[in-house]
């Protein structure tokens, strides 16, 4: 199993993701080809190695001299063919690598893997998913950032290759779907949510209707759909909701000298909403697997995200999604 990993994709690259990739490769049966400005790579791996009483793992180095930052346009990439995040999908489309990831510029990986490996059988647009933490860890969002602006048939889309994702990946037969709304009655929504539930409630995916917020946390579908801005502020809002609500928990025990009896408490419900637990997700739509992680990734995540791309070889993911996307009457 090998697998194309960005070095230089994240907040803390490349430090962190090289450190990743060594933990990685002691833990896992995988071979990882790391990408990105050799010198640096050298550099890092030089100074992990001096620090390490093991030694290191064995590497193989593809230079990419180009790095897409997060605050550079996604469209970028199109151009760039040096860019880390675009050589690790050409290392895949030549069969050197049978997958890659990237912690890197989300816009930019949908972009890269969009135009490298081109759609799966007839999806109309490309989407990400994000399991829901650890909090309701059979929950998937879809679409989590990829597609703001959507058609209803876009959104059934998503809710197919979804169940798809949570059947493969989480073993669980015929996933629930439901579609977020503003109520939970038939008539609720806009006019994109309701031409989606009429969609979805003649497909023959599990359906059970429209949700409400609160049914995100609660984990009450597998599957929970909505368009892409709205799916990636419920992550972005849930994310900071919980760091903030256990920082000042956190800082309040504390002050009433309790902080070292309820540590290992806190700690495990900063587990539950740790995005390093989650590892990555991959790229829904594209003929090739791409996986993604958090921006904020450290070693940890990176191993995470390592293993969440190996499972998804393992299983057969790819080769699932283009038998489902096949099977037509899943969809009317």
């Amino acid at each position: 199993m090998k697998i194309a990993l960005d070095a230089m994709g994240g907040d803390y690259a490349p430090r962190e993701i090289l450190l990743g990739a060594v933990r990685a490769r002691r833990a896992f049966d995988v071979d990882l080809i790391l990408v990105g400005q050799r010198a640096a790579i050298e550099q890092e791996l030089s100074e992990i190695e001096a620090a390490d009483s093991l030694g290191l793992p064995e590497f193989e180095i593809v230079d990419a001299p180009d790095v897409i930052h997060f605050d550079e346009h996604p469209s970028s990439v199109k151009q760039r063919r040096g860019a880390s995040i675009r050589v690790i999908c050409d290392l895949v489309r030549e069969g050197r690598a049978e997958a890659c990831i990237t912690m890197g510029h989300t816009g930019a990986a949908i972009i890269a893997s969009l135009i490298t490996f081109g759609r799966l059988g007839d999806v109309l647009r490309p989407c990400v998913g994000f399991n829901y933490f650890n909090l309701q860890p059979h929950t998937l969002l879809v679409d989590a950032g990829a597609m703001v602006d959507c058609k209803p048939e876009y959104l059934l889309q998503f809710a197919q290759m979804g169940s798809i994702y949570a059947e493969k990946i989480w073993g669980i037969p015929s996933p629930t779907v439901g579609v977020m709304a503003n109520g939970r009655e038939d008539n609720k929504g806009n006019e994109l949510t309701r031409a989606t539930f009429a969609l979805l409630k003649n497909s023959k995916l599990n359906f059970v209707g429209n949700l409400e917020g609160y049914d995100l946390p609660n984990g009450a579908v597998n599957v929970v759909v909505m368009d892409g801005m709205w799916g990636n502020v419920a992550l972005k809002m849930s994310e900071a909701l919980s760091e903030q609500l256990l920082e000042r928990l956190e800082k309040r025990l504390d002050e009433l000298e309790l902080g070292h009896v309820t540590r290992p408490l806190l700690e495990e419900f900063h587990a539950m909403m740790d995005y390093a637990r989650i590892g990555a997700i991959p790229v829904f739509g594209v003929d090739g697997l791409m996986f993604i992680g958090h921006g904020r990734s450290r070693a940890a995540a990176v191993v995470g995200g390592i293993k969440s791309t190996m499972q998804a070889l393992q299983v057969g993911l790819l080769e699932a999604l283009r038998a489902g996307l096949q099977d037509t009457e899943i969809m009317v």
